[in-house]
């Protein structure tokens, strides 16, 4: 009892109450004496020699750390993936309900904005068909100022050609002129203008002091026929500019009209796509908590039935993360032990440690099955491959071999233990030494 306590009172990996720990403590000294016991009974029936000795136990001991880490990791880690996905599966319920929650509300808030996009619409629309006929209006206004500036351009176009022919005479006459003259005027000079000889080269023989009158004369009489014609045009033009300076009022008043309504309509519009985005986000958020909760559902019902099993899996690996305490103990104190003994002596023991364990308070599995705590059912189908029978015994066997501490004296009288291990360690590169 003093060497099992002081190679486990550092053991920190064991899952018991400190009794339970003494109590193995105890039970492990109680197994070195009962097997101790047994040796020589085995002897007196089988005349069968076998020992237990210091090692033995320390190896019992060993083993009894060794196996415990080994399956306490394991189980631990089988129980967190349960239980992870037990939380999982609980926090999508929890989630659909939620979810469902946020969706009512957010279906309340589509519907809201969705009818205030439409009220923002229709203001936009008597907004838009106002501006419209604006629209209409200015331009109205627009192409009726373009027909004034058409026809005076044109009528500009014909005053300016003849305006240019007059130019000379203009000029000769302009500066004593002055658009003075009158047609009562070039009446009286006519009869004088018809003559041969008024021109300039014969007022120059006559009086070529005031032969210049001559040349201002007849220059008096063209621009009088010309300007005669452009006058009409310049007042014509004159009241055209009067008329497009008007239109061109109007129709800056009617563009100013419009820009207002464009403003308006702008600002609206503006409320439109304010209250089309906040609508479409709100259905955009709507759509992703369908989504959510769909697969959220999906999950549910694929792993419904799942529920209670991995419930109840849960709940198993904490009574087998329990009973570990005791299941080890049973396992290690077999495959340190057990190997000498026969079928009928290893149950004995098993038995009795059972009992002792019952006494001790020490819980373990009812129903344990030694081979299923120390291997798994893929390394024994391996074996069986390998030509050691699937029977109990052999499969015991097996683990003694594999498992022990110390190296295991086979009694095979059938060879069946010989070509298990060889066809086992062929591919290691075996050696075999015979002794004679």
């Amino acid at each position: 009892i003093a060497v099992s306590h002081h190679f486990l009172s550092q053991y920190q990996d064991l899952r018991c109450s400190d009794d339970i720990k003494q109590s193995v403590e105890v039970t492990m000294g109680t197994f070195q004496d009962l097997v101790a016991e047994k040796c020589g009974e085995y002897f007196e029936r089988f005349r069968r020699q076998t020992f237990v000795t210091p090692k033995s136990y320390l190896s019992f001991i060993n083993s009894y750390k060794i196996i415990y880490s080994e399956k306490i990791a394991h189980v631990g880690t089988l129980a967190e993936r349960m239980k992870t996905g037990l939380c999982k599966l609980m926090e999508a319920e929890q989630s659909v309900s939620q979810l469902s929650e946020e969706l009512v509300v957010k279906e309340q808030e589509l519907a809201v904005a969705s009818q205030k996009a439409d009220e923002v619409l229709k203001e936009v629309t008597a907004k838009a068909q106002a501006a419209e006929k604006v629209k209409q209006q200015v331009q109205k206004v627009k192409d009726k100022a373009q027909l004034i500036v058409d026809e005076i351009e044109a009528d500009k176009s014909v005053a300016e050609s003849k305006l240019e022919a007059a130019k000379p005479a203009m000029e000769a006459a302009e500066a004593a002129l002055q658009d003075s003259i009158t047609e009562e005027v070039v009446e009286l000079l006519s009869p004088y203008l018809d003559m041969d000889d008024y021109n300039m080269e014969s007022a120059k023989r006559t009086c070529g002091n005031v032969a210049g009158l001559c040349s201002w004369t007849e220059a008096m009489v063209d621009f009088f026929s010309i300007n005669k014609e452009v006058l009409p045009l310049k007042a014509n033009l004159a009241l055209q500019e009067a008329r497009l300076v008007v239109a061109q009022a109007e129709l800056a008043k009617a563009q100013e009209q419009l820009d207002a309504k464009q403003r308006e309509l702008d600002a609206v519009q503006a409320l439109y796509d304010a209250a089309m985005k906040e609508k479409q986000d709100l259905e955009d958020d709507a759509q992703a908590c369908r989504r959510k909760m769909a697969n959220a559902t999906a999950l549910i019902d694929g792993l419904g039935g799942e529920k209670v099993r991995w419930t109840d899996s849960s709940a198993g690996f904490q009574t087998q993360i329990k009973h570990l305490v005791g299941d080890v103990l049973l396992s290690t104190g077999f495959l340190s032990y057990a190997g000498p003994f026969n079928q009928e002596y290893r149950s004995l023991l098993l038995e009795l440690w059972k009992k002792e364990m019952e006494e001790k308070r020490i819980p373990f599995s009812p129903d344990l099955n030694v081979i299923g705590l120390l291997v798994d059912n893929a390394t024994v189908s391996e074996w069986n491959l390998q030509g050691l029978p699937s029977d109990d015994l052999s499969i015991q066997n097996g683990i003694v071999v594999t498992k022990a501490s110390r190296y295991p004296l086979l009694i095979d009288p059938q060879g069946q233990g010989k070509a298990w291990i060889r066809n086992r360690e062929g591919d290691k590169q075996l050696q075999v030494r015979i002794d004679k």
